[in-house]
């Protein structure tokens, strides 16, 4: 059913005053609005027939009305200000907040979720992308004696990854510094997926037998298998405790449990394309199902996409957290092109 502009705009009001108080909001204090220039008696019917159609909610201790998820997502669909609509604040750059550059995408990423929580006062959570189609920028091999070396790896995206192995046999010098330039030769530059066992041959044959083979072998299946992981940083989860939503400590306690369990919230990167509010329910059958939840991907070019985002209960200004979040993910985008990426990319 089409809602007529004088209901739309007594549930923007709702939905204005609850975000601000967090209490129900009542007819007599919308009849002192100048926007709404209508009589208690209208109001308190529309307010009815909004209940009735599912966009309100009536709590059992209150006379006033809250918004229900349905009237939420009517708000955030067709009666809130666009995220491009609303004018940043004079806020330092992302580069400023850093303090110079991350070297670590994955420390970087991190930074990020700390800060979005920070500007926002919100629970934040940063979802790293899978780097399977990252490459490797260099090799080295670093003699500690002639059976104990180290293996450093620094991946296109600006991961320094390092092992200490031990060979069976004494490896020479000069065999380790044939390794290191034939692996710098063969398998920088390649996507870490496309690093495949036939790939590896080509490097056994040019290095000759070696007893370090076997482990920087070894080595490469491990990192493929950890970069090809994604890690979810959650940040700020005590600021959750802040809202009233959450003064129930068993009910804040289960949602903070249920964050902060990684396997729940990776599969919310398949679901985001630039910048989406899941409201409620719409967050699934779990404990997020109370909050609501505001997501951006980030881009690390022919790497892959990220997300970041904030968690909070459903009466948050959606317009302007998910302006802040807008302009935060287009930071972030930039910072990652500048640090990590080639100009091409």
């Amino acid at each position: 059913m089409e809602l007529s502009e004088r209901k739309k705009q007594i549930l923007k009001a709702i939905i204005g005053d609850y975000i601000r108080t967090a209490e129900p909001v009542g007819s007599k204090a919308l009849t002192a609005r100048p926007e709404l220039p209508f009589s208690s008696a209208t109001i308190r019917n529309e307010m009815s027939e909004l209940e009735e159609l599912g966009f309100l909610e009536k709590p059992h201790t209150s006379a006033g009305r809250v918004p229900s998820p349905q009237g939420y997502r009517l708000y955030v669909d067709e009666l809130m200000a666009q995220p491009e609509e609303i004018a940043g604040s004079e806020e330092p750059s992302l580069s400023q907040m850093m303090k110079g550059k991350v070297q670590e995408l994955d420390h970087l990423i991190q930074e990020a979720g700390r800060l979005i929580s920070t500007l926002t006062d919100y629970a934040s959570v940063a979802i790293t992308p899978t780097m399977t189609q990252t490459s490797i920028r260099q090799f080295e091999i670093i003699p500690v004696d002639r059976l104990n070396f180290v293996i450093l790896v620094v991946t296109q995206s600006g991961t320094v990854k390092n092992k200490m192995v031990r060979t069976m046999t004494e490896v020479s010098k000069d065999e380790a510094e044939l390794l290191t330039y034939v692996l710098n030769q063969t398998l920088t530059g390649l996507p870490l997926s496309n690093i495949s066992a036939e790939r590896f041959d080509i490097v056994r044959r040019a290095a000759g037998l070696t007893a370090l083979l076997a482990p920087v072998a070894e080595y490469l299946a491990e990192l493929i298998e950890e970069l090809g992981s994604q890690r979810v940083y959650l940040e700020g989860a005590s600021k959750l405790l802040r809202f009233p939503e959450y003064h129930d400590t068993k009910k804040a306690q289960t949602l903070l449990d249920y964050m902060d369990d990684n396997n729940h919230l990776l599969p919310i990167q398949r679901k985001i394309d630039g910048v989406q509010i899941f409201i409620g329910p719409e967050n699934g059958q779990n404990p997020l199902s109370e909050t609501s939840t505001i997501y951006a991907k980030y881009d690390i070019g022919t790497v892959g996409q990220g997300v970041i985002g904030i968690v909070g209960p459903t009466r948050m200004d959606y317009a302007a957290l998910s302006a802040k979040l807008s302009r935060f993910a287009k930071g972030l985008n930039q910072l990652i092109a500048e640090t990590f990426l080639d100009e091409k990319e």
